[in-house]
């Protein structure tokens, strides 16, 4: 996605397979938030059992563009994602999605 990064959030948290609901609510996590025409987008970065660190690069300001890289995580990691309701979901669970490659979602403009 396209915008502004306005909000960097990090919490602490427990390190549990990040396969697990409750995982991202859990387990140490950094959240950006995107500003951008039609709403906000929010993108969580959630350690897992083995990934014990989260780079993000980003800070409140910065300017971003759909498939830039802005952090680091491996090893059973995960990413959740919050679209606005009117955006169109292209993947579907089991899908193998590729960073910077992948077509998520689109989002009304």
């Amino acid at each position: 996605v396209s915008g502004a990064v306005t909000r960097v959030e990090y919490h602490a948290g427990k390190f549990l397979p990040a396969y697990k609901k409750e995982a991202g609510e859990l387990n140490e996590w950094t959240e950006v938030w995107f500003n951008r025409p039609g709403g906000p987008i929010v993108v969580r970065q959630i350690v897992g059992i083995l990934a014990r660190r989260i780079v993000c690069r980003l800070k409140p300001g910065d300017q971003v563009a759909a498939g830039d890289r802005f952090g680091v995580m491996k090893f059973g990691s995960r990413i959740d994602m919050f679209l606005p309701r009117t955006a169109t979901i292209l993947v579907k669970a089991g899908d193998k999605v590729v960073g910077a490659e992948t077509t998520i979602a689109t989002l009304a403009r």
